[in-house]
């Protein structure tokens, strides 16, 4: 194997590492990765990173992340939460109000209030700082 392909294992390595950390980005609270315009550039911005600027990144990344990332999928499959309620949680994590959720997927205040008083419920959660310790297993 030579020094390209080398790195070239490498870098691909550090992309797999900070995507899932990238899929957690939001803008006016809509996931970055869920719009595919936003997707692809950010793909293309890695893609074209100088390599002591990826390992800079990726090292920064392990060091604050401490793997942190939220499988939500899995916390909702664990709790039955709907694919509603599991976008409600990824809103609350990420810093959103309920209404900010509402707003953000088009959805009525009132529907947004049911998904969250529902999470709270089916997570055995009294309040929404509860839900969070229960997310980050503290």
């Amino acid at each position: 194997m030579t020094d390209q392909d080398d790195n070239s294992k490498a870098q691909a390595e550090q992309l797999d590492f900070i995507r899932p950390f990238l899929n957690q980005f939001r803008g006016d609270g809509v996931k970055l990765s869920s719009e595919p315009v936003w997707a692809e550039r950010m793909e293309e911005i890695l893609a074209n990173l100088e390599p002591e600027i990826l390992d800079d990144i990726t090292s920064r990344i392990r060091q604050s992340s401490e793997n942190q990332i939220i499988d939500f999928d899995a916390f909702g499959t664990a709790h039955n939460l709907t694919p509603a309620e599991i976008k409600m949680l990824d809103s609350i994590v990420g810093g959103l109000s309920v209404p900010e959720h509402a707003a953000a997927h088009n959805i009525a205040v009132n529907t947004a209030r049911v998904h969250m008083q529902r999470v709270l419920e089916k997570t055995g959660s009294n309040r929404q700082t509860d839900l969070l310790r229960k997310v980050f297993g503290r």
